[in-house]
């Protein structure tokens, strides 16, 4: 039983996708509360780390009776702040007072009431009653099972009532390819709580884009532009290599902002908020995708919050090393942006000051191969699935894997899945890298990724992945074992 005064303390961040289960214990073995329960509890945390789609998590906490009864953090979260507001939990923020918001200037915005009293209720805890135009939003929580059933009654509240104002609005991975999920051998009644997620989200306005990579199908806010994205690796990618300026939203908060059509200004919006505090020395040469998803994924555990300047690499990274350094320090900790020395705009450009640096960390080679051995949980003779495509492929990947796979075939009982959006496996079908992969027994898959659908219920036990992000969220998110290296290896190990 509960004890519902019981007050919790960690100085460790919590992910409310894969940090928690469904009846409120932390399952991760690596924080400090491991095992305890948070029901009813008096919860002091710094903030969330992981996926934006947290809030939805929190909420389904709320809802079943198993949230915290109040979360005190030691700075501003949205995602544990939106599922607070929407999931009725007490929430404060350490040393800051509650801001008296001017309802006046809501009231010009020509809001409903609801959706006024929802952004009043955020501009108090964010400590801002400016509201400026949402003229770009993402939204992050588009799958069925991260959403689960409370997050698609809340859409279809939102959905009955309001369009969106915001002028260009897309979404993310659903939990299965929306054409193709029999193949999949998705439920079908899955499919069709899927289907209608999407039918929602479209009726309300927005553009069924459908990636976790918009800026690889021409869906991209112009630099240095205010914008509201909640896709985590899309909000540390777009603010580092663009220098779009946006929060790490939750995909709850980005919803309401699209209705309304603005979003407060605070935080990352401000450019005095946006120089670095931790100082990284890669003291590597760095070498493909994997490399970079390492080096992501070792800052996000160690940044805490903190905004870090990166130095020791020479050269600008691909598209593809920049989304995974991207995606794996955005679900191992929570990092919203990245400076690197002489490359991204705002170091390059000398925009950030760096007199701010508290701590400065040296990563080496062995740091990043002992990192890789404990992110392996199986062996490759133990793969089921090979997943690649978190966030979604490339075309330039998906040529990797054609080039490599051409004339071979797959293992008996092994299974390859590129996931990618449908914009981009329509080029890879042009180019004729469909059918390469086809005819070897893999699939393309557009729409969705190993992450959000669910795998854990279509007899898969053990994936392999290219991905940092993917690595962090399989085995509790998606009960997998991993094996975790690059796609080249990878393949080898599944192919005839």
């Amino acid at each position: 039983m509960v004890d519902k005064m019981a007050e919790l303390f960690t100085k460790q961040q919590i992910s409310w996708l894969d940090d928690v289960d469904k009846e409120g214990n932390i399952i991760n073995p690596k924080h400090e509360l491991y095992g305890k329960n948070i029901a009813g509890s008096i919860l002091h945390m710094p903030a969330a780390s992981g996926s934006t789609v947290g809030a939805d998590r929190l909420v389904n906490l709320a809802v079943h009776g198993k949230a915290p009864r109040k979360i005190v953090l030691e700075r501003t979260d949205p995602i544990t702040m939106w599922g607070a507001i929407l999931g009725n939990i007490d929430l404060e923020i350490e040393g800051k007072e509650k801001k008296l918001i001017d309802r006046s200037k809501l009231d010009k915005l020509g809001l409903e009431p609801e959706i006024a009293e929802f952004l009043a209720r955020a501009g108090e805890l964010l400590g801002t009653d400016e509201f400026i135009p949402a003229d770009y939003v993402q939204i992050a929580g588009v799958s069925y099972k991260t959403i689960t059933e409370t997050g698609l009654e809340l859409r279809r509240h939102f959905a009955s009532k309001y369009k969106f104002r915001a002028r260009n609005v897309t979404i993310n991975p659903a939990g299965m390819d929306l054409e193709a999920w029999q193949r999949q051998n998705i439920p079908e009644e899955f499919a069709e709580k899927q289907k209608e997620i999407i039918d929602l989200y479209v009726k309300m306005g927005a553009l069924p884009t459908i990636t976790c990579t918009p800026y690889l199908v021409g869906s991209t806010p112009p630099p240095f532009t205010d914008a509201f994205l909640s896709e985590s690796s899309v909000v540390t990618l777009e603010n580092s290599l663009f220098a779009v300026r946006t929060n790490r939203e939750a995909g709850l908060s980005t919803l309401l902002y699209a209705i309304a059509g603005y979003g407060p200004r605070y935080g990352l919006h401000l450019q005095e908020n946006r120089n670095p505090k931790l100082e990284v020395k890669v003291e590597t040469k760095l070498s493909g995708a994997v490399d970079y998803g390492l080096l992501g994924y070792k800052i996000g555990e160690i940044a805490n919050g903190r905004i870090p300047y990166i130095t020791g690499i020479s050269s600008l990274p691909t598209i593809e090393e920049f989304k995974e350094l991207a995606a794996a320090s955005a679900a191992s900790g929570s990092v919203d942006l990245m400076h690197i020395e002489g490359i991204t705009p705002e170091a390059k450009h000398k925009m950030i000051k760096l007199d701010g640096i508290e701590e400065k960390v040296e990563i080496d080679r062995q740091t990043l191969d002992e990192l890789k051995k404990e992110l392996n949980t199986a062996v490759p003779e133990q793969i089921d699935l090979l997943a690649i495509g978190c966030p979604h492929a490339s075309i330039n990947e998906i040529k990797e894997v054609a080039t490599l796979i051409k004339g071979k075939h797959l293992k008996t009982g092994k299974q390859l899945w590129i996931t990618t959006s449908r914009t981009v496996k329509e080029i890879a079908q042009k180019l004729g890298y469909v059918s390469i992969i086809e005819e070897a027994g893999g699939q393309v898959v557009a729409d969705t990724c190993m992450v959000v659908s669910p795998i854990e219920d279509l007899g898969f036990a053990t994936t392999a992945t290219n991905s940092g992000k993917a690595a962090k969220y399989l085995p509790r998110f998606c009960k997998q074992k991993v094996v975790f290296d690059d796609i080249q290896t990878l393949l080898s190990k599944i192919i005839e």
